[in-house]
């Protein structure tokens, strides 16, 4: 899908001149401090949770969203909800269809009233800081960039990473969408079309929880400390002046018709904003139970700091307090040598621990599967039961339900663990070392053995023959030992003795990156 020429034209109007034009950013932008509105009592969405939270003491409700496409529209939905506030955190905010179709209920929220703040990592910013920045100049609507590239001349990123590295390397992963401080989106997914089941080309396996109560009120709490840190930025300092609200305006109009012209979301939208009007305002939240957020501070992203992560270190207390099971779902997998220890103990004290992540075909970053796959046969040595994903991995029921555009490719990006069908992670944290050293990440853990359950039957069909490979040693089993995946193709168990489905080029690449000394504590 591509943008109209008339919105193309607004946007310059609006902007005045490229972002990419500048050489850098101003820093006499004010950057005032703002934090999270406390719940409204009087609000329709209060009066509509207060009894099941009555019910509830000291508990959140949640629901999971499993499939992209209901993910996509949720937000739409709960965007429409909204009556005081809506705090939009993500590394990722892409300009496609799916990204414009949000900036559009975003802007339309800030119009009727209600608070926007939303903050974006800088990394992948050069596709779409354009769009981002035409929401600069509406009333009730502010944009910052965390983190960002000194330099805004885009070829010129590149030398500024050489030469920054230690700096720029550092990004805010967490994934945040908050109603009200009291519905939210935790989870993996970034905002573009891959995520959310419209690519047509390779879209992302992925796995989010919707929480109601104390567990918004805390992932709140998180964004301010970002919102208001050193390293958010206001779109302002990027452009040489701020849109006025008639440019504003012009170009969210038109902006509003583009949206209209998504089919995906004229037909589906109306039914699925019924749903979550239904679920939202009479509470009807499946699971309870006692919620942890888990989330880094602003402050790991400078170097200097060396900041601990308090993700990882729960991460640990949670694998070796396990005594029945560990199941996880990454979409990168690459423990670092304390936690490799960790589980393969685990596993040979009898526990048993499965772990899902890519396979070579499937993954989007190969020099993380060369990480992973030094470690493949010592894992499986200590017992550990691995599976990877396949990369035309039978589709799920339901993931057609809502698109008929959706690529043939898949890629797994979920980070979900379940730990002794008691608790639930799921969050922006992959079992890696630039999610355990380096990005700053966040995750929600939940006490709840019917949340567990559930949660771990969809990790299992995620394991399933025809949607991942089974990885085992051939005989003897030993650290050295040939590599076997077993699966399931055309409805046939088979078994394969090399990376099922990968090119020549991946496994070129991996097998050169799995030599290089160092590597894997930026992977």
């Amino acid at each position: 899908m591509r943008f109209s020429r008339n919105f193309a034209r607004l946007a310059c109007l609006v902007l005045v001149l490229s972002l990419s034009g500048c050489a850098t950013y101003r820093t006499d932008v004010p950057r005032p401090s703002s934090y999270a509105v406390p719940p409204d009592p009087d609000s329709t969405l209060a009066r509509a949770l207060a009894p099941a939270l009555a019910a509830h003491p000291g508990e959140s409700g949640f629901v999971p969203l499993q499939y992209g496409a209901l993910a996509f529209l949720a937000r739409a939905a709960l965007a429409d909800v909204a009556e005081h506030t809506l705090d939009v955190q993500y590394y990722i905010y892409e300009s496609d269809a799916s990204g414009t179709v949000l900036a559009d209920r975003l802007i339309a929220a800030a119009r009727r009233g209600v608070r926007v703040r939303v903050l974006v990592d800088d990394n992948n910013l050069t596709r779409s800081e354009d769009r981002l920045a035409t929401l600069a100049g509406h009333r009730n609507l502010d944009v910052r960039v965390f983190n960002p590239y000194h330099n805004r001349v885009r070829w010129m990123r590149p030398w500024e990473f050489v030469t920054s590295f230690g700096r720029v390397q550092r990004r805010m992963h967490n994934k945040v969408f908050a109603v009200d401080s009291q519905l939210v989106v935790i989870g993996g997914r970034n905002i573009g079309d891959n995520y959310f089941d419209l690519n047509r080309s390779v879209n992302f396996s992925d796995m989010e929880l919707l929480g109601a109560g104390p567990i918004a009120t805390n992932a709140v709490a998180s964004f301010d400390a970002y919102w208001n840190s050193p390293w958010a930025i206001p779109i302002e300092a990027f452009l040489a002046r701020t849109p006025t609200e008639a440019e504003a305006n012009a170009a969210a109009d038109e902006l509003s018709r583009y949206a209209v012209t998504v089919d995906e979301f004229r037909e589906q939208y109306e039914p699925v904003r019924e749903q979550i009007r239904n679920l939202v305002h009479r509470a009807q939240f499946p699971y309870w139970g006692r919620a942890e957020l888990l989330a880094d501070p602003p402050e790991k992203i400078d170097e200097s700091r060396r900041t601990a992560s308090p993700l990882l270190a729960r991460a640990y207390a949670l694998w070796a307090g396990a005594r029945q099971e560990v199941l996880v779902e990454s979409a990168y997998l690459v423990p670092l040598r304390r936690g490799a220890a960790l589980i393969a103990e685990r596993a040979e004290a009898g526990v048993r621990v499965r772990a899902l992540t890519n396979s070579l075909a499937s993954t989007d970053v190969v020099p993380v599967h060369a990480g992973y796959a030094k470690r493949r046969r010592e894992l499986l040595a200590a017992g550990v039961e691995l599976y990877e994903f396949q990369a035309d991995a039978r589709l799920r029921q339901g993931e057609r339900r809502y698109f008929k555009r959706m690529g043939s490719g898949n890629s797994l990006h979920s980070k979900v663990m379940v730990i002794d069908r008691q608790l639930t992670w799921v969050g922006s944290f992959n079992i890696d070392p630039r999610s355990a050293l380096i990005n700053t990440e966040l995750a929600v853990l939940v006490d709840s053995p019917a949340l567990a359950m559930q949660m771990a039957r969809l990790v299992e069909s995620d394991m399933a023959p025809d949607r991942a490979w089974s990885l085992s040693l051939a005989p003897p089993r030993s650290r050295t030992g040939r590599l076997i995946w077993s699966g399931e193709r055309d409805g046939r168990r088979v078994q394969l003795t090399g990376e099922p489905g990968a090119t020549r080029w991946q496994r070129f690449v991996a097998g050169v990156m799995r030599w290089i000394p160092g590597l894997d504590r930026f992977l």
